[in-house]
C-alpha cells in the first residue's frame, strides 16, 4: 500500500509551482500556470478567493504566451472558488486579460467569461457582471472596449428591462466609435445582440447603428455588415426587409472594396434564404448575376461556389434563363480557381433541373469542364459525378470522362494522381464493369509501378475495393494475372507492390483461391534477388496466417508454408531472417493450437 503524501509534501509542490510562477523563463511560467487547478485544490476555497487571484491579478504584465495561459485557465477555477456565489471574484483578473494588446488572449478571456456567466446566480449578473462589462466598454483603451463588444448579448435576456436598455444604448455608442477596430468587432457582434432583442427594440434602436455600419469609411467594418443583414432580415417583416435591409445588400453587391463584395459573394445564399422568394427571384437574383461578372476573380469564385445554393432558391426558369448564361462564362473563366470553385458545385443542379433540363443545359457545361486544362477542375467533376448520375448516368459523359481521367492520372502532382485513384472505385460502380475493363483497368494497374509510394500503396488498396465491388471472378480474370506478370518485373519495386496487392486482395478472395493461387505466387517470389523483396514475402505469409490460418485444409501450413519459411530462414539478409523467424513462429502457432 502506497504511504499517503504528507501535508509537508503538499505545501512544497504548492511552493514550487508557486515559485515556478514567478520564475524567470517565460516557458517555466507557463508549464506553471497550467497547474492552477492542482494549485487552488490544494490551497482550498478561501485561499484560492484571498491569496491565488490576487495574485494572478499581479503577474497580468508579463509575456504573451504567460497570459495565454492564464486566461486558458482562469476559466477552470470556477470549481475551486467556493461555488457560484464567489464566481464574482474571477471577473477581476479577466478584466486585467480583457485589455491586453494581444487578441487572442482577450477572445480566450472573453470565452472564460461566457463559461462563468452560465453559473452566475441573476443578482450577481446585476452587481458584477453589468459593472464589468459597462467598465470595459468604457475605458480609454481601444482593447478593452473591442473586449465589450463580444460580452453584451451573453446574459442580455437575463438583465432587467432597464439594464436591458442601458446595454443597449452603450452598444449603439460602440458602433460609433471612433476606432475603426471597436467598430468592426461591434459589427461582428451585431447580429447575436440582435438575436436577443424583440422586434420592436430593433426597429428603434438597431436600424440607425446599422446603417451609420453599412456607410462605414473603413471596409474592415462595411466586410461584417453581412452578418448583420442577415441577422435583420430574419428578425424583420417583409416591408422593412425591403426598405431598410435590401438596399445595404445591393450597395454591397456594388461596393468600390472588392473584400466587401466578397462578403456577400460567400454568403448570398444565407441572405437568399432569409430575404422570401420575392426578392430572391428578383433584385438578388440581379445581384448574383452581377457578382458572377466582378472584375476580381476571388468575388467571381466566392460566388460561382454558391452556384447551387442559390438555383435551390430561385425559381427553375429564371434559373435557366438568367443564370446559365452567366455560369456559360464562368465555364471559361481566365481564373483557374473560379472554374474549380465552379466545378466542386455545378454537378449538384442535376437533381434541381430533372433529366431533360441537365441533359440541354448543363451537361454541355460538364463536358467543357471535363476537357479543362486544370487538373484541380477536372478533379472537382469527377469527385461528384453522383449527383450527375443519379439522374442522367455518365453514359452520356463518358466519351470525356475517360480523357479526364486519363490525364489526371498522368499528371505531373502526385496528389492530383492520389485523388483520382480515390474516386476510381465509385466511377467504375457508375461506368459498370465491361467500361471498366475495357477503358480502365490497364490504367489502375500502371498506377502500381508510379515513382511514389503513397501512389503505389493507394493503388494497391483500390484492387481490393474493385474486387469487392465487382466480386471475386473479376478479381481472378482480371488482377491476379496481371499480378503474377508483376512478380517477374525488372524493377523491384513492381515486384513489392504486387506482394502489397497480393496482401489487400486476400480479404476478397475465398479459401481455395487463396491457396491454390495466391500462397503458390507469394512462395515463388522467396528466391527474388533483392532482399527487400524476399523479406516482403515472410511479411506477407505471417499476415495471410493471421487472418486465414484456422481455414487452411488439413496439413496445408505444415507441406507448403512452413518448407518455404524454412529456406528463408537461413537467407544471407538478416533482415529477412528476422523477419522469417517472426512468420514461422506464427505459423507453428496455428499448428499447435489445430492440433
Amino acid at each position: 500500500m502506497d504511504r499517503p503524501r504528507s501535508d509537508s509534501a503538499d505545501l512544497y509542490q504548492i511552493s514550487l509551482l508557486i515559485d515556478q510562477l514567478r520564475h524567470d523563463d517565460p516557458q517555466i511560467r507557463v508549464n506553471a500556470t497550467k497547474s492552477l487547478n492542482n494549485i487552488a485544490e490544494a490551497l482550498g476555497p478561501e485561499r484560492t478567493r484571498n491569496e491565488l487571484i490576487p495574485f494572478i491579478n499581479e503577474s497580468i504584465d508579463d509575456e504573451d504566451d504567460v497570459l495565454l495561459a492564464i486566461a486558458e485557465n482562469i476559466g477552470n477555477l470556477k470549481r475551486y472558488v467556493g461555488g457560484a456565489e464567489f464566481l464574482y471574484t474571477l471577473l477581476e483578473p479577466i478584466e486585467l486579460l480583457a485589455v491586453v494588446e494581444d487578441g487572442s488572449v482577450r477572445d480566450v478571456a472573453v470565452m472564460a467569461v461566457v463559461s462563468i456567466i452560465e453559473e452566475m446566480p441573476n443578482d450577481h449578473l446585476l452587481n458584477y457582471f453589468v459593472p464589468f462589462v459597462l467598465k470595459l466598454a468604457s475605458k480609454d483603451w481601444f482593447t478593452s472596449r473591442i473586449s465589450a463588444t463580444a460580452l453584451f448579448h451573453i446574459a442580455y435576456s437575463r438583465l432587467p428591462s432597464d439594464t436591458q436598455q442601458e446595454f443597449r444604448a452603450m452598444f449603439s455608442r460602440l458602433c460609433a466609435d471612433d476606432t475603426p477596430m471597436v467598430r468592426r468587432m461591434a459589427a461582428k457582434h451585431f447580429g447575436s445582440l440582435a438575436a436577443e432583442m424583440t422586434r420592436t427594440e430593433i426597429q428603434d434602436e438597431l436600424l440607425g447603428p446599422f446603417k451609420k455600419l453599412a456607410a462605414d469609411e473603413q471596409d474592415s467594418v462595411r466586410i461584417q455588415t453581412v452578418g448583420i443583414c442577415i441577422a435583420l432580415a430574419g428578425a424583420l417583416p417583409t416591408e422593412l426587409q425591403i426598405s431598410e435591409v435590401l438596399p445595404v445588400v445591393l450597395n454591397i453587391a456594388s461596393d468600390k472594396s472588392w473584400r466587401v463584395r466578397w462578403s456577400l459573394a460567400a454568403k448570398i445564399s444565407e441572405v437568399g434564404n432569409v430575404m422570401g422568394e420575392q426578392v430572391t427571384n428578383g433584385s438578388l437574383c440581379e445581384c448574383f448575376e452581377n457578382l458572377l461578372r466582378d472584375q476580381e476573380a476571388e468575388v467571381r469564385s466566392a460566388a460561382a461556389g454558391n452556384i447551387t445554393k442559390m438555383c435551390s432558391i430561385i425559381r427553375k426558369d429564371i434559373t435557366i434563363s438568367r443564370i446559365f448564361p452567366v455560369v456559360n462564362l464562368i465555364v471559361t473563366d481566365s481564373s483557374d480557381h473560379t472554374r474549380a470553385s465552379c466545378a466542386s458545385v455545378i454537378n449538384y443542379l442535376a437533381p434541381l433541373l430533372g433529366r431533360d433540363d441537365t441533359v440541354e443545359n448543363l451537361l454541355p457545361m460538364l463536358l467543357q469542364l471535363l476537357r479543362d486544362d486544370s487538373s484541380d477542375v477536372r478533379l472537382n467533376i469527377i469527385a461528384s459525378l453522383d449527383a450527375i448520375n443519379a439522374v442522367i448516368g455518365v453514359e452520356l459523359l463518358s466519351q470525356s470522362l475517360l480523357p479526364a481521367i486519363v490525364d489526371l492520372a498522368e499528371d505531373s502532382k502526385w496528389r492530383v494522381r492520389f485523388a483520382i485513384i480515390e474516386h476510381i472505385p465509385r466511377i467504375a460502380g457508375q461506368l459498370g464493369c465491361t467500361f471498366f475493363n475495357e477503358k480502365l483497368i490497364n490504367l489502375c494497374m500502371t498506377w502500381l509501378g508510379d515513382d511514389v509510394y503513397s501512389i503505389r500503396r493507394a493503388a494497391a488498396n483500390n484492387l481490393c475495393e474493385l474486387s469487392s465491388q465487382f466480386g471475386e471472378e473479376w478479381a481472378k480474370e482480371q488482377i491476379i494475372p496481371r499480378i503474377e506478370r508483376m512478380h517477374t518485373h525488372t524493377n523491384y519495386l513492381q515486384r513489392m507492390t504486387a506482394l502489397y496487392g497480393i496482401q489487400v486482395l486476400i480479404s476478397s478472395l475465398s479459401q481455395p483461391t487463396v491457396e491454390e493461387v495466391i500462397v503458390p505466387l507469394i512462395i515463388q517470389m522467396a528466391s527474388d534477388a533483392v532482399p527487400n523483396v524476399r523479406l516482403t514475402v515472410p511479411r506477407t505469409l505471417n499476415d495471410i496466417v493471421r487472418s486465414n490460418g484456422k481455414k487452411f485444409r488439413g496439413n496445408f501450413l505444415a507441406t507448403c508454408i512452413q518448407p518455404a519459411l524454412e529456406t528463408l530462414l537461413v537467407d544471407s539478409d538478416r533482415d529477412v531472417r528476422f523477419y522469417t523467424r517472426q512468420a514461422s513462429e506464427g505459423v507453428a502457432a496455428v499448428i499447435g493450437g489445430a492440433q
